[in-house]
């Protein structure tokens, strides 16, 4: 009995620390399992925004080009009004020294008429050259600033992207701690299903041997009820026999006396009589 009290103490000891050791795998279970959620979250946020910025990058790409074109074709035209104005010019000068060396009225006409055609010709380049000059600066500040933001999005770009195997480290490591954690867990549920099982059938035999002893205990309160009152019976018929013993003494001392007294008398008669 004490035997297995002290093997149930064991076992409940036993029992409680594989509580603990379950509990707190249990804990590192569910901490993996929250790391794995948030790598993965982590992980797939990520991707949406180097998707996100490489379609932001493409868009600025293309209108960089755009804008850049724009730059060399302005140039282009610039380059070119510049040589169309100094033929013009050229043109003009040598119209002028026709109207100044012309031998006749008709000549000098044509000249003047051919030199105002080149002056409006001469007038109309110089004010495209002066648009086109002012839209260099807009286009030159657009490809700047294109620049930029393709740059800062091409560095969003490559810190993400050096996010991504780390993550997918921290992923991996905390599938492996989740495996690991799960198997230990499932391992401490079964020892502590074994455990309560141990105890249920210790604390069932303790129960068992408690009725038993009950029984004998009652067993032995029922002999010793038995033998007391054995013990009263025979005490009592002890009284009863003694008190009859008694009695009969007492009674057979009257009857002794009084057949003594009647012999004392009748003797007593006789020696009377003869007298």
């Amino acid at each position: 009995m004490a035997t297995l009290t002290r093997l149930a103490e064991k076992l409940v000891e036993k029992k409680q620390e594989v509580s603990k050791l379950r509990r707190q795998s249990q804990r590192e279970l569910e901490k993996a399992k929250s790391l794995r959620r948030k790598s993965s979250s982590g992980l797939a946020i990520i991707e949406k925004r180097i998707g996100s910025a490489r379609e932001q990058l493409s868009g600025v790409s293309e209108d960089l080009t755009r804008r850049l074109a724009q730059q060399e074709s302005i140039q282009r035209l610039l380059a070119a009004a510049e040589e169309k104005l100094g033929r013009e010019k050229q043109a003009k000068e040598q119209t002028e020294q026709e109207i100044e060396f012309a031998e006749s009225s008709v000549e000098k006409e044509s000249a003047e008429a051919r030199l105002r055609s080149i002056t409006d010709r001469i007038e109309e380049i110089i004010f495209e050259m002066k648009q086109r000059k002012k839209m260099i600066p807009k286009v030159i500040d657009a490809v700047e600033d294109y620049k930029k933001s393709k740059s800062k999005i091409s560095t969003k770009i490559q810190i993400q992207v050096h996010e991504k195997p780390e993550l997918k480290k921290l992923i991996i490591k905390s599938q492996k701690a989740t495996e690991r954690f799960t198997k230990q867990f499932l391992t401490k549920i079964k020892q502590e299903e074994s455990a309560k099982l141990n105890i249920k059938k210790i604390q069932t035999r303790l129960e068992e041997l408690k009725a038993k002893r009950r029984k004998l205990a009652a067993k032995r309160a029922a002999l010793k009820r038995k033998l007391k009152a054995r013990k009263v019976k025979r005490k009592t018929a002890r009284k009863v026999k003694r008190k009859t013993a008694r009695k009969v003494k007492r009674k057979t001392a009257r009857k002794v006396k009084r057949k003594t007294a009647r012999k004392v008398k009748r003797k007593t008669a006789r020696k009377a009589k003869r007298k």
